[in-house]
């Protein structure tokens, strides 16, 4: 049960950690996709913005539109990102709690 526990954990932390990685780098190249097609810098608020707004199910600003027809796969990667950093702190906590008290691994 000891094995089962650690192969849990560490999977549990794997999903969240490349969630999070996922989420970071298919952010920025897409603030970077709109800096080159608007102009301006990666860092601007406005690409940040329109970037989560992307996500929504209906994009008001015009970035977020473009990001939303011309990138529907890395928007897609980026709502399961999110989910994911969502869920995984959940599986994890009861799989430390499992190991505490049931288990007495911890």
């Amino acid at each position: 049960m000891t094995a089962l526990f650690w192969i849990l954990l560490g999977l549990a932390v794997f999903a969240f950690l490349l969630a999070i990685q996922m989420r970071m780098i298919i952010s920025v190249a897409l603030r970077r996709a709109l800096a080159a097609h608007f102009g301006g810098l990666p860092t601007d608020a406005p690409f940040r913005l329109a970037v989560v707004e992307a996500t929504a199910p209906s994009p008001a600003s015009e970035a977020a539109r473009h990001l939303a027809a011309t990138y529907p796969a890395p928007l897609s990667h980026l709502r399961l990102a999110r989910r994911a950093c969502l869920i995984a702190p959940l599986l994890i906590l009861p799989i430390l709690a499992a190991g505490r008290f049931s288990l007495g691994v911890i």
